[in-house]
C-alpha cells in the first residue's frame, strides 16, 4: 500500500511538471536562424514545417528569427497549457549600408581621449603638451587628446606651480585636478578595474578601447581596465548600439546589451572583483 501512495505522489509530480512546460510552432521557410531569449536554437528546415520549439517552459518568451541580408522578425509570446503557433511573414531587405564604414568611423573615435581638468582654486592657467588654456569655470574639458603619457602643469599668482603627467587611453575619459593649495596633481580616476559584455543575442561584435571584439559566447570578460569613462559600441545583423561606460577601481562592470524590440539597448550595474 505505501509503494502505492508513493507511485500515485510521483506520477502526480511528473504530471504537475509537465504543465509548467509547452511548445512553440515556428512556421517559416527553411534555412533560417531560430533564437529563443537570445540563445541560439538552431535552423529551420521544411522537414519541421520550420522549427518546433518543444518542452518550453511556461510563461513569456522571445522567439527571435533571422536570414542573411533581411531585416530580422521578433515576437512576444506567452506559454500557457496549450501549444502555440508563430507565422514568420515576408523578409524586408537590410537598407543600404556600409558596415566597414560605419566600424571604421567608431575606431577612429576610440583611438583618441578625453581629458576633463578640475582645480583648487576654480581659475587658473592649464598648461598640456605647451598649448595653454584659461580655465576660469569649474570644469575645463579637453578633447580629441592622442593616447598616451601628456605633460599637464597648473599656474596661477601666489602659488607655485604644479606638474603631473596624464595618461590619455583610447576612447576614455580622464579625470584630472590641480590642487594649487595642496600642491598636488591628482588623478581623480585610477587604479584598474573590468569590464564584462552580455548580449542578446549572444553573438556580435564589440568596440572597446581601439579593440573590437567577436562576442561569440554569452559572455566577453575584459581584465585590468584603467578606471576611467569609455565609449563602447556592438553591432549586430548591420545594426550598431553605442554607449559610454564607466569603469570603476576594484569593481567589475556588467554590461546588457540587447538589440531585441522593446528591450532596453544598454544595461549597467557593478559588483566586486
Amino acid at each position: 500500500m505505501k509503494c502505492a501512495k508513493w507511485l500515485i505522489v510521483l506520477f502526480a509530480m511528473s504530471v504537475s511538471s509537465t504543465l509548467f512546460a509547452g511548445d512553440i510552432q515556428v512556421l517559416c521557410e527553411p534555412g533560417l536562424r531560430i533564437y529563443l531569449d537570445g540563445q541560439f536554437m538552431g535552423l529551420s528546415s521544411e522537414k519541421e514545417d520550420g522549427f518546433f520549439l518543444m518542452n518550453v517552459e511556461g510563461g513569456e518568451h522571445r522567439v527571435w528569427i533571422e536570414k542573411d541580408g533581411f531585416l530580422s522578425q521578433g515576437f512576444e509570446v506567452e506559454l500557457l497549457d496549450l501549444p502555440i503557433e508563430v507565422t514568420v511573414s515576408d523578409f524586408s531587405p537590410l537598407p543600404e549600408m556600409s558596415k566597414p564604414e560605419v566600424v571604421a568611423s567608431a575606431m577612429v573615435t576610440q583611438l583618441v581621449g578625453n581629458l576633463v581638468v578640475t582645480s583648487a582654486p576654480q581659475n587658473c592657467i592649464v598648461e598640456i603638451d605647451g598649448a595653454t588654456e584659461t580655465k576660469d569655470t569649474p570644469q575645463l574639458l579637453l578633447g580629441g587628446l592622442a593616447v598616451g603619457e601628456h605633460v599637464i602643469v597648473f599656474s596661477k599668482p601666489g602659488f607655485d606651480r604644479i606638474s603631473g603627467v596624464v595618461t590619455i587611453e583610447a576612447g576614455a575619459e580622464l579625470r584630472v585636478r590641480g590642487n594649487l593649495k595642496s600642491g598636488k596633481v591628482e588623478i581623480v580616476h585610477e587604479g584598474n578595474g573590468s569590464l564584462r559584455v552580455m548580449s542578446t543575442p549572444s553573438g556580435c561584435t564589440v568596440g572597446f578601447r581601439g579593440k573590437t571584439h567577436q562576442k561569440t559566447t554569452q559572455r566577453l570578460n575584459l581584465s585590468k581596465i584603467p578606471a576611467g569613462e569609455y565609449a563602447i559600441f556592438a553591432t549586430w545583423r548591420g545594426l550598431e548600439l553605442s554607449s559610454k561606460v564607466l569603469i570603476k577601481k576594484g569593481k567589475k562592470t556588467i554590461v546588457a546589451v540587447s538589440f531585441m524590440k522593446n528591450d532596453e539597448p544598454w544595461v549597467v550595474s557593478y559588483e566586486p572583483e
